[in-house]
């Protein structure tokens, strides 16, 4: 059964799915066990939260090694509806060199939680340039991992080829 499918509109992708914090967890190990970047590949189960009191919810706060001394952070909170889809998030994909003050890239919702419908930021590279997402809807782990991918095989990433590099915050 597919759950998701993406969109392209103003040049970014969206992701639309219908799952539930259970499947999004479900195909987040999957992803992490066929990522060819991650060094080592996880053996366990990632550290993703369900809690049995509120099943429509989802913490997860980790830390990945990557080829070549890169990392990435993750924070991802999430709350859901009970029609499976994400009402609000509070989410940080933090991709970078090991001990660098400065973020390959760094996608974030700036510690708020905040409606998927709201615009998110791209901070990359040594200046802290900043670019504004439309949407917090086409952020999550699979975006993230597509953002690694496209640095690993030296393609543009979205916000490097379809948007003004200006800063808007």
């Amino acid at each position: 059964m597919q759950y998701c499918r993406t969109r392209r509109e103003s040049g970014f992708y969206f992701l639309e799915c219908t799952l539930g914090a259970v499947e999004y967890a479900e195909l987040i190990d999957r992803l992490l066990n066929t990522c060819e970047y991650l060094d080592p590949r996880p053996a366990v189960a990632t550290k993703i939260k369900i809690p049995l009191a509120n099943p429509l919810s989802l913490h997860w706060k980790e830390s990945f090694s990557f080829r070549d001394n890169k990392m990435l952070k993750i924070t991802d909170i999430a709350l859901y509806g009970t029609n499976r889809k994400i009402l609000e998030r509070n989410f940080l994909y933090d991709f970078r060199d090991k001990g660098s003050p400065s973020p390959i890239f760094r996608i974030c919702s700036h510690g708020r939680c905040q409606s998927v419908m709201d615009a998110c930021h791209v901070h990359f590279g040594q200046e802290d340039n900043v670019v504004v997402l439309p949407s917090a809807q086409i952020i999550d782990f699979t975006y993230a991992i597509r953002c690694i991918k496209h640095f690993y095989l030296q393609k543009p990433q979205d916000w490097e080829t379809e948007v003004n590099n200006e800063k808007t915050i």
